[in-house]
């Protein structure tokens, strides 16, 4: 039982619609992975600086911590987190495998990731390091968990319902991991869900074979509506005031950072660099 995380839909729910600030991202600049932020006057500034790889970064929902996969270049990775300036990091993780792709609970005290390996599992751990347990439980491969703004559900992707193990879909359970629910059923590869502020809607990755789009839908299921449409987008984080999405998009074989609203309209590229950029969320600001 994750104690206090269903106590902290009114607070969550009462923050809506947020402010936005600043967009932190990973990005290989110095011959190796780091975390940087965008700040909203477009400024880039270094938040890392080790010879480890950090990446997937998330906000807390206050907007003053930073959580990240961190990976030697040699052994398993674990979770961090950190000040949103960079300072005062503290390892989260010690499991035998990679944990990476955190996602905070809305309540500040929880964190739920990836923990890789022969059998991939959703797990969720508090932020002191202890009480892990695994949320998911399953044969197949359980990845990309987002906490719901909420604190109630974790949307998460799996491969659970594909003979082949290929095909993902995006799934939804409660935040102590039980009422398991498959969303989507396209044709094609369904993945990295992200809660909108409100709670209302889901954007995802989705598409068939080497393709990959920006989809959005409602929290239920239906709804499904694709915004983007270059085969090469993946990775949406929300704005805080629910307006924008975020996301990654390859450009010769690059990833660079983009924004859309969240209707498809209002396409932008917010970073124009020669460097591998992606994995992007945003800041919330107080």
């Amino acid at each position: 039982m994750l104690v206090g995380v269903a106590a902290s839909a009114l607070a969550a729910s009462s923050g809506f619609p947020g402010r936005n600030g600043g967009i932190v991202f990973n990005s290989r600049r110095r011959g190796n992975v780091d975390l940087y932020l965008r700040r909203a006057n477009s400024k880039v500034v270094r938040l890392t600086r080790s010879a480890t790889t950090e990446e997937y970064p998330s906000f807390s929902a206050d907007g003053t911590l930073i959580a990240f996969g961190r990976r030697p270049r040699a052994g398993t990775g674990d979770i961090y987190v950190m000040q949103a300036n960079g300072t005062r990091l503290r390892r989260i993780t010690r499991g035998g495998g990679d944990e990476t792709v955190p996602t905070w609970a809305p309540d500040g005290l929880h964190l739920a990731y990836t923990a890789v390996g022969d059998d991939d599992e959703i797990y969720a751990v508090g932020v002191d390091g202890s009480g892990a347990v695994d949320l998911t439980n399953s044969p197949g491969s359980d990845l990309d968990p987002a906490w719901s703004p909420d604190g109630t559900k974790i949307a998460f992707a799996s491969n659970r319902d594909d003979p082949t193990g290929e095909a993902y879909e995006i799934y939804v359970m409660d935040a102590d991991g039980s009422n398991q629910v498959r969303l989507t059923h396209t044709p094609g590869d369904d993945g990295e869900p992200a809660w909108s502020p409100d709670g209302t809607r889901i954007a995802f990755v989705t598409g068939p074979g080497s393709r990959s789009d920006i989809a959005v839908m409602n929290a239920d299921g239906s709804g499904l509506t694709t915004i983007t449409r270059n085969g090469r987008s993946f990775e949406p984080a929300w704005s805080p005031d629910g307006t924008k999405i975020a996301f990654t998009s390859l450009v010769s074989n690059r990833g660079d950072l983009f924004v859309v609203r969240a209707d498809g309209t209002g396409l932008q590229r917010l970073i124009r660099s020669r460097f591998d950029d992606g994995a992007p969320d945003w800041q919330p600001l107080p």
